[in-house]
């Protein structure tokens, strides 16, 4: 990987532009931030630009409204490529159902298990460096904040987001092909992180 790609570039400008129009106090710098850090990520475990593209992209289309999806779908597929919208599309949370209604926390997470179980190693990449960012910013915001300010939705206690993050750990051990183990080693040790710092908070 060279220091410098335009495809990148030109991903993470189409992010600032689309990314981040959601308002309310889930906006946070940590919220703003993830498209970009998803992609140091990706590029510090060696991830190919493709996979570094969508990773940046599927975090546009998982926050775009569901009555907006198939729009941005095509935006990011005219301007990117069809391996890059379908890698992207591979990893997304089903954060609606299919009339658009907002899932409770839990029920989105379980169904995304079920719906990377045939992920391919790009798209299981992708969901490790989303969930090292997120586990990164939980962290922090327990040792600078406190534990009631680890989950902004009030369907997630902190016990969830440790069954999280223990169940998105065990799905990609147990995914022999996905060869990127460095991610789930280091997703591993900040899991178990996290686990003390709430014990001591409690």
């Amino acid at each position: 990987m060279h220091g410098y790609s335009d495809r990148i570039n030109h991903a993470l400008a189409f992010a600032a532009k689309y990314y981040g129009t959601v308002e309310g106090p889930e906006r946070t710098m940590d919220y703003l931030a993830h498209p970009a850090n998803i992609a140091i990520i990706l590029a510090r475990y060696g991830c190919e630009d493709l996979t570094i593209i969508a990773g940046i992209l599927h975090r546009v289309l998982e926050e775009t409204a569901p009555g907006s999806r198939k729009e941005m779908e095509a935006k990011v597929l005219e301007k990117f490529g069809p391996v890059v919208l379908s890698t992207a599309c591979e990893v997304l949370e089903p954060r609606h159902d299919a009339l658009g209604r907002l899932r409770s926390w839990r029920a989105c997470k379980r169904e995304y298990l079920i719906r990377i179980a045939d992920a391919e190693p790009r798209g299981l990449d992708i969901c490790a460096a989303d969930e090292l960012h997120s586990c990164a910013a939980a962290i922090r915001t327990v040792r600078r904040l406190g534990v009631e300010y680890l989950h902004a939705d009030p369907d997630a206690s902190p016990a969830d987001t440790l069954w999280w993050f223990g169940a998105i750990t065990d799905h990609l051990e147990s995914r022999r092909e996905w060869r990127n183990r460095g991610m789930l080693d280091e997703l591993l040790a900040m899991t178990r992180e996290l686990a003390v710092l709430l014990q001591l908070d409690q």
